[in-house]
């Protein structure tokens, strides 16, 4: 399936992922097989937002497309890949001149709803 991402509206992020205002999300896939459920997206994090520590029950992989995101410590840019979820703490991210990112998620059950972790 070949899709033009220019036709898909950004929607708020703080509704589809629970996070912080400020994040807009494009879905551009969903789907479902017999063993799991999977959603990818793009992300925009705007300049100075700091993503809060948090958890979420998917587990994600995030390709940085523009900007920076800072992450324990190391500067992610272009072409840099994050890894992790599934019920694991992690975070905060910083993103401090703003970052688009691509995140592809899957789950047995997808819900795409960040919850705030304890440090």
């Amino acid at each position: 399936m070949a899709i033009n991402t220019d036709g898909i509206e950004w929607q708020d992020g703080e509704k589809i992922l629970g996070l912080p205002p400020g994040v807009q999300v494009k879905i551009i896939a969903e789907g479902s097989d017999e063993v799991s459920e999977r959603v990818d997206k793009f992300v925009k994090f705007p300049p100075g937002y700091v993503e809060p520590r948090h958890t979420h029950d998917y587990y994600h992989s995030t390709l940085v497309l523009e900007g920076e995101m800072h992450v324990a410590g190391k500067v992610l840019k272009r072409g840099d890949y994050v890894y992790g979820g599934g019920g694991v703490p992690h975070g905060p991210y910083h993103y401090p001149v703003g970052c688009m990112v691509y995140s592809a998620g899957r789950s047995l059950k997808m819900s795409q709803i960040h919850k705030r972790a304890e440090k």
